[in-house]
């Protein structure tokens, strides 16, 4: 690839990115919500509770991992729009998967998932 072809990718990343941080900070828009987009329903069905759990621990150590360098960059000149390209698609990627990993694990009944809010009907 020529260095104006990269550039220009980097544009096209940089300025999704961008679109994609407007539609989290919309109102009424959360992470979960937006991971969606990024993660597929239904691929944890076949999943039994130990394996939605080890998946659950998985997922929540690379959110964690995530987060520190996105404040990392974060502090430096520029460093929000390089946690955007590098950092952000994954973990909305993440936030969506914990979303279909607590619905999968609420639907088979599973004991308790790390990471996994209870809703005030999953109680009673």
């Amino acid at each position: 690839m020529t260095d104006s072809g990269k550039s220009r990718s980097l544009v096209t990343i940089a300025l999704l990115a961008a679109m994609l941080s407007g539609c989290a900070s919309s109102g009424g828009s959360s992470d979960e919500n937006l991971g969606r987009v990024f993660f597929a329903p239904g691929k944890y069905v076949l999943y039994k509770c130990d394996e939605i759990a080890d998946r659950t621990n998985a997922n929540l150590a690379r959110q964690h991992e995530l987060e520190g360098l996105m404040a990392k960059a974060g502090a430096g000149s520029g460093g929000q729009l390089v946690s955007s390209v590098a950092y952000r698609p994954e973990y909305l990627e993440l936030r969506g998967e914990m979303v279909e990993l607590r619905r999968v694990a609420a639907e088979k009944q599973c004991k308790f998932v790390p990471g996994a809010r209870m809703s005030d009907n999953a109680v009673r």
